[in-house]
């Protein structure tokens, strides 16, 4: 088939979506298909030699501005352009297909809300955010890519996911298509495990029989962090093992820092900053935990789980819908549920049982892979371009009956 992907930014060091880009990309031209790729940049050497990159030239000063300037001039370039199916995934509208990666802003909105406990808090954050400018751009966007008149195909990365697109994009069901999002497990491996493990941990001065937890991401708040630092408290009592946790991520860590070390935890707290390489930071860890609030389906907790890393996360994202808890890791019912939490901390402190969620997790990493993700995918791809090609074929299709006939009496008569 050939296939047209649009997507801002293409550089797999920025985030997970942008990994998610290049995997795609690869599998798809690894499986016959040609793409080509609508963005306004790409990494040299990121994406595989038979992608075709077609340049979205975009003005703008400030970030709104960017986003709403790439949207309409990806939408000017594809608009009447001769593909069997154009994808969209983040901000952009005029596509047969839209993955929302990022989810939809309503479910956003929502679950960031509960971040805060007073609801005054949360009634001022909605408010915040609905003044701004930036919302009602990305707003307006989203109402383009989701309008009825369109009918593009939704594919939803979690069951999470498709309810939010039903409650507040009002997409019907019929619509929707649910397919997981998944990882190159092979990208995650390293050839020596034991020896980054051991080189990693002691240049940031951790021992081999320290008990350690990962947390990655960028939106420290979105993530959990602050929950997870009082969860770590919480359990800081005489005879618990110490759990030591790496914050990997380029987030700001002054506030959590101080209410680390408020807590009597900022010894056990490592905040690495932005890693280059966080397959070191997997492979150096013993569990991987994220509390988050709002993840569509976390393609970090897929790579933790391919390392052999139990997890734990909660019902908000959803990756979790992909795990049994007790079974890979935990599944906690919210981020602030803090007794979930301690107990699934203390329950990975157990190295018998965490070594059988290991086995679990690695299983269930490498289970689910992108090639059956990718072939997921495709099939509805398939389904759109038939629909596409039914459409044409009927419009190309000569009129029949007797309103053709006296029409093409009366062309004839004209000629005459």
């Amino acid at each position: 088939m050939r296939l047209a992907l649009n997507f801002p930014r293409v550089d797999p060091t920025k985030g997970g979506a942008e990994t998610y880009i290049v995997d795609l990309c690869r599998s798809l031209t690894r499986s016959g298909h040609q793409v080509d790729l609508y963005t306004s940049s790409w990494a040299e050497g990121a994406l595989p030699a038979e992608v075709r990159c077609v340049r979205v030239q975009s003005e703008g000063r400030s970030r709104r501005e960017q986003v709403a300037g790439f949207a309409a001039a990806s939408a000017r370039l594809l608009k009447d352009a001769d593909y069997d199916c154009t994808v969209g995934f983040i901000n952009t509208y005029e596509h047969d297909v839209i993955i929302p990666q990022g989810g939809v802003h309503g479910g956003s909105l929502r679950a960031n809300s509960l971040r805060f406990a007073n609801p005054i808090a949360r009634r001022l954050y909605v408010l915040g955010k609905v003044l701004n400018p930036k919302f009602w751009t990305y707003r307006g966007i989203e109402r383009l890519q989701y309008a009825p008149g369109r009918g593009a195909r939704v594919v939803a990365v979690s069951r999470m996911v498709a309810r939010h697109v039903q409650e507040f994009v009002g997409v019907p069901k019929s619509r929707i298509h649910v397919v997981p999002n998944a990882i190159d497990p092979d990208r995650v491996l390293v050839p020596q495990p034991g020896a980054v493990r051991c080189a990693f941990r002691d240049r940031i001065g951790l021992s081999p029989g320290d008990l350690v937890g990962l947390f990655v991401g960028h939106n420290y708040a979105l993530k959990g962090l602050e929950p997870l630092i009082r969860g770590l408290a919480a359990r800081n009592k005489p005879g618990a093992r110490p759990i030591h946790l790496l914050v990997c991520g380029g987030g700001r860590p002054g506030w959590y820092r101080r209410l680390a070390n408020r807590l009597g935890v900022g010894d056990f707290v490592h905040f690495l900053g932005f890693h280059d390489d966080v397959r070191e930071c997997y492979w150096s860890s013993d569990f991987f935990v994220s509390p988050s609030y709002y993840d569509p389906c976390s393609l970090v907790v897929l790579e933790a789980l391919a390392c052999g890393l139990p997890a734990i996360t909660t019902a908000c994202n959803g990756a979790s819908e992909l795990m049994t808890d007790g079974r890979q890791g935990y599944v906690l019912s919210a981020p602030d549920a803090r007794g979930e939490l301690v107990a699934a901390l203390d329950g990975l402190a157990d190295d018998a049982r965490r070594r059988a969620m290991s086995a679990e997790a690695a299983k269930l990493g490498r289970e689910w892979t992108f090639d059956r993700h990718v072939e997921a995918l495709v099939k509805v791809f398939r389904e759109v371009a038939s629909e596409k090609a039914r459409v044409a074929s009927h419009a190309r299709r000569p009129a029949s009956g007797p309103h053709a006939a006296r029409s093409s009496k009366r062309k004839s008569a004209g000629r005459g």
